[in-house]
């Protein structure tokens, strides 16, 4: 066991330390402060007996306070981000234990799909569906524990999977957490830090706050971080061939991902589900800097943007309302949950690299 307080490390066995220096001290000068207290050091031995009360009350505090769990999910894909994704789950797991009173670790793996296996009817995309449904239970085991056992201790979430899988993750997040506790618990989710001094920064809470509107204020700092733009395109026109509206959202270090993905959306791609769609017209959000600034205000300010600036935008053109919805992305994984959580259950992520509608099952 750790604790934390004062931005400084202290062991559980330096508390336990303290605390036995401590008694011993009061032990041995009890019998010397009840002799002096009608004396000329009363003043003295009563600052002496308030500055031991507030000692072993600190040391209570550090042996009681609550520091929840942390939860670590690492969705493997087979030749991915090796060997970066090994560092990233030891990193996590460190700071999750450093950082908690317990940690759970979940680790799940899923092959790279072969040719052919676009399909949702594919021994692949079964086999996909099946290790995020695995994660998704174990997770949700963990959090009815804690919403059981101690509703207000803290949960953070770290999530090491690309895009789509920790979309989908989020969006089983919505449905499972909400319908299913007594007592519901808002996980804080932690997003690897590129360039703070800390090896994560908790960068989102999931919870309604998500979904609040933007004030003036907030807006115009918004505009600070993100441009937000619509694409038509015109040569999509032609029956059948406009089925589909897309959210692109940029918000990584990725130059070339707008225009890939623009040019996929207009000539047509498989998202997640095996679906096969043109699209009509996108809504871009794309940031103003290569990195979002590592921040809980930031992220936030970030996603609920982008969740209200979709909404507002499928509201004044109720035509796209029968299309479908397709999700470009490329952004921190926590943004790509809490977006899941949001969007999930109306929007489908597309996955990179893009298959083309006339690529068959490649």
């Amino acid at each position: 066991m750790r604790s934390r307080s004062w931005g400084v490390e202290v062991s559980g066995w330096g508390v336990v330390a303290v605390a036995g220096v401590a008694a011993t001290v009061a032990a041995g000068t009890v019998p010397d402060v009840i002799k002096g207290w009608g004396g000329d050091n009363r003043v003295f031995l009563t600052v002496l007996c308030a500055v031991s009360a507030l000692l072993f009350a600190g040391i209570n505090w550090l042996q009681q306070r609550r520091r929840g769990v942390g939860i670590v999910v690492t969705l493997r894909r087979s030749g991915w981000r090796e060997p970066w994704t090994h560092q990233w789950a030891v990193a996590a797991n460190d700071h999750a234990r450093r950082h908690h009173d317990s940690c759970f670790v979940v680790q799940r793996e899923i092959r790279a799909a072969a040719s052919g296996q676009a399909d949702p009817d594919s021994d692949w995309a079964r086999a996909r569906r099946n290790e995020i449904d695995v994660a998704w239970e174990l997770v949700n085991a963990r959090l009815m524990e804690a919403a059981m056992s101690d509703p207000a201790a803290p949960v953070s979430l770290y999530v090491n999977a690309a895009l789509p899988e920790a979309y989908e993750l989020g969006a089983k997040l919505k449905f499972n957490v909400q319908r299913t506790m007594r007592a519901l618990v808002t996980p804080a989710l932690q997003q690897r830090a590129e360039l703070s001094g800390s090896d994560f920064h908790p960068a989102l809470s999931v919870s309604a706050r998500l979904k609040e509107p933007l004030t003036a204020s907030e807006a115009t700092k918004a505009a600070r971080l993100v441009q937000t733009r619509e694409k038509v395109f015109d040569d999509n026109g032609s029956a059948g061939a406009d089925d589909a509206v897309a959210l692109v959202v940029h918000l990584a270090h990725n130059p070339a991902m707008v225009a890939e993905a623009l040019n996929a959306s207009r000539a047509g791609c498989v998202d997640v589900t095996g679906a096969r769609a043109r699209c009509r017209v996108a809504l871009v959000i794309d940031a103003c800097q290569a990195n979002l600034p590592e921040n809980n205000e930031d992220f936030e300010l970030v996603v609920r943007h982008v969740y209200a600036a979709w909404g507002a935008w499928l509201r004044e053109n109720p035509e796209y309302a029968a299309l479908r919805k397709r999700l470009f992305i490329a952004a921190p994984v926590t943004i790509g949950l809490a977006l899941g959580w949001l969007l999930g259950h109306t929007v489908s992520p597309v996955p990179h690299p893009y298959i083309g509608v006339g690529d068959g099952n490649r």
